[in-house]
């Protein structure tokens, strides 16, 4: 029988298991080039002042390389000069995509914050690349920026990959080498 695609079937887990791999699933949603900016947002666009509003999830040589472009474009916005929310790119950008990752403070949550900067995200100059916005199935939050963003829905991504430590830091940062 067919299933909704966030639920998994019973065999990806015992592939997973005999594999030693994680599983992981959730919605892609393109993202619509020049997304409308919210002009009630600051994005901030001197990045070199927050060289010292590191929110504290980012070691500080990954803050640096985000704020100088090293890990791709990025948009930040701020209130009262702290981080409220902060798109980035989380992968490397390819000839043909890129992708957009958010994370919004916990004080900002709520507030639209990270849809205003996957607005500004998407005004980076990507050329002809198509701009993707993904997420986890039980990330609902990240789900209604998608729709609040007016996103459009893609389908489901299914991934099976080996657990690495180094996943910890961006593919494109200097620790990771």
């Amino acid at each position: 029988p067919r299933r909704p695609p966030s639920e998994r079937p019973a065999i990806i887990d015992q592939f997973a298991s005999l594999l030693e791999l994680e599983y992981e699933a959730g919605p892609v949603y393109r993202i619509p080039p020049a997304l409308p900016l919210d002009p009630s947002v600051h994005i901030e666009a001197d990045l070199a002042r927050l060289v010292d509003a590191n929110p504290g999830n980012w070691h500080p040589i990954e803050w640096r390389e985000l704020l100088t472009g090293q890990l791709g474009p990025v948009t930040i916005a701020t209130v009262d000069d702290r981080v409220a929310s902060i798109c980035h790119t989380p992968r490397p950008v390819t000839r043909f995509t890129a992708e957009a990752g958010v994370w919004t403070h916990a004080d900002f949550r709520g507030r639209h914050f990270a849809s205003a900067t996957v607005a500004a995200w998407s005004h980076a100059p990507f050329g002809d690349r198509h701009l993707f916005y993904s997420t986890s199935h039980d990330n609902l939050s990240s789900q209604r920026v998608a729709a609040r963003s007016n996103l459009i829905f893609l389908g489901w991504t299914h991934r099976l990959a080996r657990p690495e430590d180094d996943l910890l830091f961006h593919p494109l940062c200097s620790l990771r080498s």
